[in-house]
């Protein structure tokens, strides 16, 4: 008798967790839950690149470790349908790299491919931030995940929702880009 009612309570424990758990499977960002009026116009412009998330040992975040800090210039591309980004990349010994690449928008989906690289995936993630960007990228060998914001310095409480939507995708691996040096500027 003692025994089932202790299984009682320990079952009932087990769903009050449940419910309280910060995972949403829903934290992806729908085609239908965007406002197709402003997706993709609300990424223009600069953005910071502040921490990354992925699996221990996946060596995902490796590519990250030898930066200082990065600033990006997302635009859209003259030939429709594509967001370029230049990427004006700070590494830890004070030389300034410059990068390029395209995001392939997918008509009727937040998903977004990356020019050349077909097997890659970027899914945009709901965040209660209301000046960053949080993305998953993925493709044969990588899954990690990507913290944007429109300012170099953010508030606790949004770092925290970060690490709560890593662990959430189980990763446990957490980057915090260091910023300590002086932002490189990307090409206009």
């Amino acid at each position: 008798m003692i025994g089932s009612a202790w299984k009682f309570v320990l079952y009932l424990y087990g769903l009050a967790i449940d419910s309280l758990s910060v995972c949403d499977g829903n934290n992806r960002l729908s085609a239908s839950s965007v406002n197709r009026t402003e997706f993709p116009l609300q990424y223009m412009g600069h953005w910071y690149f502040l921490a990354a998330a992925a699996t221990f040992d996946s060596g995902a975040l490796e590519i990250f470790k030898v930066m200082d800090n990065t600033k990006f210039l997302v635009r859209e591309s003259t030939e429709g349908e594509k967001l370029e980004f230049t990427a004006a990349i700070r590494v830890k010994d004070g030389s300034c790299v410059p990068r390029k690449w395209i995001y392939l928008l997918t008509d009727g989906s937040t998903e977004l491919r990356t020019e050349g690289h077909p097997d890659r995936l970027t899914q945009l993630f709901s965040s209660s931030c209301p000046h960053c960007a949080v993305l998953k990228e993925t493709d044969s060998s990588t899954a990690r995940l990507l913290l944007y914001a429109r300012s170099p310095q953010l508030e606790d409480r949004f770092m925290e929702e970060f690490k709560d939507i890593a662990a959430c995708e189980g990763y446990e691996d957490i980057l915090e880009i260091p910023q300590k040096l002086d932002y490189c500027q990307p090409d206009e």
